[in-house]
């Protein structure tokens, strides 16, 4: 039993934070203004183990970042379309909104866990969020009829705080203080795992009690659109394995582990808190598919 608790500690604290966002949200909101320094800790942390060298490569590579843009700016929202024929006009539209947002900066922790190509996972996460200020708006429009504003300005903020200020620091600490870096590696993933658990808690636990108060139709479009990432997921899985397993891996994580955040923050402001239920499905079922696809993984 210690041995099966212990090859799947990662999955089963992640399906605790899902939990404990829904039974304790009081708790979990409590560091919800706190999420922007979590992510940067995170990055941070997750960069300490990559060489550089190993993000230009990545970022010179136009084919495999291409095929990771249409997975998750056009795969993606034309699954989400599917949710027109059986769901209302706010639940679709909330769907729209959570799959045409860009990769999560939390791919990169999955990259890691997945152990797939953790440098292209954070590039393409990177790419992505720098794509959505022209795709969310447009995608929204085309869908759904309603015009969708992102703001530029702070989302180029946003990106420097959480993506370029840790990873430069951290590429500094790796230049100038020389210690043997990947020998930290299991005393970072902990931490990683513990601030993920904080970032999936904190962002659960605002719509948490809203979606229970239908529980019913929360499993269903919980089971909904699991099966629509589901099955992005395995449509990306055969568009990318010619590139080997850990770059098709990094772009299948990047293509469903959607900005939960962004599509909350642009949810709650066009639609109001009606459009929380797919929202909050999102999180929930992305987290549950990357643990069951860990689970069954030989990797």
């Amino acid at each position: 039993m210690s041995i099966l608790v212990g090859k799947y500690s990662t999955l089963l604290v992640i399906v605790l934070s899902i939990v404990l966002g829904f039974v304790l949200p009081q708790v979990g909101l409590l560091w919800k203004p706190y999420l922007s320094p979590l992510l940067m800790l995170l990055m941070f942390s997750l960069t300490l183990n990559i060489d550089p060298k190993e993000i230009a490569a990545s970022m010179s590579n136009y084919r495999v970042i291409g095929i990771a843009m249409f997975t998750v700016f056009v795969l993606m929202p034309s699954l989400s379309l599917v949710g027109k024929v059986f769901f209302s006009p706010i639940v679709y539209a909330g769907i729209v909104l959570a799959f045409c947002c860009p990769s999560a900066i939390a791919t990169t922790f999955w990259a890691k866990v997945f152990r797939g190509d953790v440098a292209l996972a954070v590039v393409v996460s990177t790419v992505a969020n720098l794509f959505s200020t022209v795709t969310v708006p447009v995608t929204m429009l085309i869908a759904v009829g309603t015009a969708v504003s992102v703001d530029v300005f702070g989302m180029m903020v946003n990106l420097a705080e959480i993506v370029l200020i840790p990873m430069a620091v951290s590429f500094l600490l790796r230049k100038f203080v020389h210690v043997n870096w990947s020998k930290m590696g299991s005393y970072s993933s902990r931490v990683e795992l513990g601030i993920l658990v904080l970032l999936v808690w904190g962002s659960i636990a605002p719509g948490a009690q809203y979606t229970l108060n239908n529980l019913q139709g929360f499993v269903v479009l919980n089971a909904f659109m699991l099966a629509l990432l589901a099955s992005a997921f395995v449509m990306t899985h055969f568009l990318t394995i010619k590139f080997g397993y850990q770059k098709a891996i990094s772009i299948e994580l990047a293509t469903t582990v959607k900005n939960a955040a962004l599509s909350l923050v642009l949810g709650l402001s066009v639609f109001g808190p009606d459009v929380l239920p797919p929202l909050i499905a999102n999180l929930v079922a992305q987290n549950l598919l990357l643990v069951v696809t860990k689970a069954l993984t030989k990797e």
